[in-house]
């Protein structure tokens, strides 16, 4: 069998919406189970939009926060707050924002802490995974720092980049982070001190590449070979001067973003400028291409639902929010696997991360580390209408013998009600 896409009326559940066309290379879009937002186009400062999911239709003006001083360049909502949201800026500043159920966006809307410290624009934002409250962000000025979100102070730098940082992902467990850049090195930092444990050489060229550090201990990237070809390599931490394993994808000239789904060992690449969506799977030291979802729009970025904000009661199993500046729309594209079975389909969501943090801040601080929290499928029985992010493969052992489930995947189009 193979994965098909289906299509079934149409997919916008935002139009009108001015999404920004700044040339920066990040998502651009970040969703909860509560909130979409997006960066919106602005003349003049940075602003972007806070929505709230079940919202179908044109956007209202009073729904944008615009407080910064120059085009913001990145939004991440908080893991384990789905009301609070940071924004980077090209005015060098991280604010955070906290966004009520009842109220929204308000009038005059102020950030809840201002983090000051770089020395030029903030180009990129990430949560901690398991520890409350510490955010990293990645700057022009060649630095990454980590903060507490809290008190806004300052908790470590990481350093020695010769470049502009591309990409920035913490490991499972949040202690070490791992960075690319456009010096063409692969960089592992301690995340408490911020010493280098390892470095190499990355992708050739200098066009933007990403990583995402894998749960089986790996690194993968995306980026462009010396041949200006993109592709997807996988890299052991141990020995970043060898690539483990590479999948060449094709010629164009967008960069990749990919989501990783470390429940299911699934990467989403979607590119800049694309019209789809494609799905890899990582196994046994490998990446194998599985299926793509395709449309007739280019999308700009994505912001993929967390994992506790799908439907398991249809097995919906991810579901993307794709950016089409050409047209100011927000689309959603769910993923499901078909079952004739009403049942809970246990096999489909395995335990995921939840909405307690594993560690406080104080204990980040303190040099703790912990893994995330995984309150298991339960999450998904007690919340049926609040399922879960990305693709999912059966238990390991078991995908190794069948794909069979997998490859009968249907992604549509639909409205989000």
């Amino acid at each position: 069998a193979v994965v098909s896409t289906q299509s079934t009326g149409k997919c916008e559940i935002l139009h009108w919406v001015p999404i920004s066309k700044n040339a920066h290379e990040q998502d651009f879009c970040s969703v909860n189970p509560k909130f979409v937002a997006v960066v919106a186009e602005q003349i003049g400062g940075g602003a972007f939009f806070v929505l709230k999911t079940e919202r179908i239709g044109g956007i209202e003006p009073s729904s944008k926060i615009s407080k910064h001083n120059g085009a913001v360049y990145d939004i991440k909502w908080s893991p384990f707050n789905d009301n609070l949201i940071g924004s980077a800026s090209d005015d060098g500043l991280v604010r955070l924002w906290n966004i009520t159920d009842e109220r929204g966006v308000e009038a005059n809307h102020a950030p809840v802490q201002t983090l000051q410290g770089h020395g030029k624009r903030v180009g990129g934002l990430l949560w901690h995974p398991s520890a409350e409250n510490i955010l990293a962000s990645s700057s022009y000025d060649n630095t990454i720092r980590l903060w507490n979100a809290e008190t806004a102070q300052e908790v470590s730098q990481l350093s020695s980049f010769t470049n502009q940082i591309t990409d920035i992902s913490f490991t499972m467990d949040g202690s070490q982070i791992g960075s690319t850049c456009k010096d063409k090195k692969l960089r592992i930092f301690d995340a408490h001190n911020g010493t280098i444990a390892m470095e190499g050489p990355g992708h050739e060229n200098m066009k933007v590449s990403r990583l995402r550090m894998l749960k089986d201990g790996n690194i993968l990237t995306a980026g462009f070979s010396s041949t200006a070809a993109r592709c997807l390599r996988l890299y052991d931490p141990r020995n970043l001067t060898k690539v483990v394993n590479e999948l060449a994808i094709d010629s164009a000239t967008g960069s990749l973003f990919p989501y990783y789904d470390p429940d299911l060992n699934l990467v989403y690449l979607a590119g800049k400028g694309d019209a789809s969506i494609k799905f890899f799977e990582l196994s046994e030291g490998s990446v194998f291409y599985l299926n793509q979802y395709n449309s007739n729009n280019a999308q700009r970025g994505l912001g993929m639902m967390p994992k506790r904000g799908l439907d398991s009661s249809i097995n919906e199993i991810a579901r993307a929010y794709k950016l089409d500046v050409a047209k100011k729309m927000v689309n959603v594209i769910p993923l499901k696997v078909p079952r004739q079975s009403k049942s809970f389909a246990e096999d489909l969501y395995p335990d995921t991360a939840g909405y307690e943090p594993a560690l406080t801040n104080q204990q980040f601080i303190d040099g703790r580390t912990h893994h995330p929290n995984l309150p298991g499928s339960l999450i998904f029985r007690e919340l049926p209408l609040l399922a879960r992010d990305s693709l999912q493969l059966m238990r390991r052992k078991h995908v190794r013998k069948n794909r069979k489930w997998l490859m009968e995947l249907i992604t549509q189009k639909s409205l989000l009600l």
